[in-house]
């Protein structure tokens, strides 16, 4: 497939041939306000359930929006889940692989589209996996890098919401999609010392056999407690819940609160220890990893929770709907707002681990080397409504569940081409040494 300006045209033939899923002829032209969180656990904010108050902003944001209970990210790996994103496309079919590799020129990215109707496009990111080099700036007009401005990980978060007011308060003519993405709660946790309460003590970390601490920790001491850790980052997720509300205090002074569709969300989870694998994400897919927030206000939409199982994918095309255009091309992301039919979300961990979320049954299988170092099992079934904590393995007396989840999974598994057999001469373009920092205090590069 081709990015051709013929493609182009069809994507504008189809949206002017359709109705959108609101029965709205052609669409509106809402600006749209984008805040992903790096890392940002749905079940640590109070909006979810959790029993600290991290979140007062954004609960009281989540009144007042759609909030999706049970959201979930394709694979919790940065690169790939925002290429999932950006196209409504599934990571087996884009191919980015999970961290610092290309999203792909030939498909055509939300502001690629957002284009065709107008749209001016300002992105403000920190996680070099998202890099130009890695072309996540397909699409945008203005495209700002954080660590080219910044010397430390906690000049971050201030750095991103000051570019964002300074954004919101140009006069603006057109429409304008913004996308910021912070890092606060990507680890190491290092959130300004007035947001951090204490949490129960917990385990001594280095009591903790069998374990495997990933994340990049120079300060981690050896009677750490997982309690330390969890203050650290509920820490990071209170003061990112006040940078919101800065965001939100601009949009509704500026009027834009009612003609902007406001997104908040994240990339994936992160481990803090539950499954003795502590401080990153990606090779575990229980609902600690792969679960994410997801709450979107829509003009002349009312606010309410919905139940059914989403995926980051769905933003895509929801969002083209929301503006009058349909994608070109198959996808396997569906509107948001619609309640699917026998759907079943596939997940991939990374390397090979895997789940499949289907209603309100969650399956996982875990690699058996990863599985015996951490002292797991191979395989899970969840009930999520029944236990949304996991603590319940009902996987001996569902196996009929269990093998049609599975075999649903390997089919389209099957369907593509997996990570390990991508094309060996697509190289890595060279990074700069401001990247590869950035990248070495994220823990992703030694």
């Amino acid at each position: 497939m081709k990015k051709t300006a013929l493609l182009l045209g069809v994507f504008l033939v189809l949206a002017a041939a359709s109705c959108t899923k609101t029965g709205r002829q052609g669409g509106q032209k809402y600006n749209i306000i984008l805040v992903t969180i790096d890392a940002l656990r749905a079940d640590h904010l109070s909006a979810y359930g959790y029993p600290y108050e991290t979140s007062p902003q954004i609960d009281e944001f989540a009144r007042k929006s759609i909030l999706f209970e049970y959201a979930y990210c394709p694979i919790p790996k940065t690169s790939a889940s925002f290429a999932s994103l950006m196209t409504g496309l599934h990571p087996f079919v884009h191919r980015t692989r999970p961290n610092r590799d290309a999203l792909k020129k030939e498909y055509i990215t939300l502001a690629e589209a957002l284009k065709l109707k107008g749209y001016f496009n300002s992105a403000i990111i920190d996680n070099a996996n998202l890099s130009q080099k890695f072309n996540f700036n397909q699409g945008f007009d203005r495209y700002i890098e954080a660590w080219d401005e910044i010397s430390a990980k906690e000049e971050s978060t201030p750095y991103l919401t000051r570019q964002v007011l300074k954004f919101l308060g140009e006069n603006r003519q057109s429409p304008f999609f913004l996308w910021v993405h912070y890092v606060e709660t990507h680890n190491p946790y290092l959130p300004p010392a007035e947001f951090i309460e204490s949490r129960p003590q917990g385990r001594f970390i280095k009591d903790i056999e069998p374990k495997t601490i990933a994340g990049n920790f120079k300060y981690l001491e050896d009677n750490s407690t997982e309690g330390f850790f969890i203050a650290q980052y509920d820490g990071a997720v209170k003061y990112i819940d006040a940078e919101f509300r800065k965001i939100l205090d601009v949009i509704k002074q500026r009027g834009y609160d009612k003609n902007s569709i406001i997104l908040l969300s994240s990339d994936h989870g992160e481990e803090l220890g539950e499954h003795n694998y502590f401080f990153n994400h990606g090779p575990l897919t229980f609902n600690s990893s792969i679960r994410v927030p997801l709450i979107i206000s829509i003009p002349g939409v009312h606010s309410r929770r919905i139940k059914y199982p989403v995926s980051l994918m769905d933003i895509y095309p929801t969002l083209l709907d929301k503006v009058g255009l349909v994608p070109p091309y198959q996808i396997q992301g569906r509107h948001l707002l619609e309640k699917p039919k026998d759907r079943y979300l596939l997940i991939r961990g990374y390397p090979g681990s895997r789940a499949v979320v289907y209603e309100k049954y969650h399956l996982i299988r875990i690699e058996e080397p990863l599985a015996k170092e951490l002292g797991l099992a191979t395989e899970y079934l969840f009930d999520l409504w029944k236990d949304p904590e996991e603590k319940d393995n009902i996987v001996k007396s569902e196996k009929i569940r269990q093998r049609l989840m599975d075999e649903r999974y390997l089919e389209f598994f099957n369907r593509y081409r997996s990570y390990g057999e991508f094309d060996a001469s697509e190289k890595q373009p060279p990074l700069s040494e401001k990247e590869l920092e950035q990248l070495r205090t994220l823990g992703y590069i030694q």
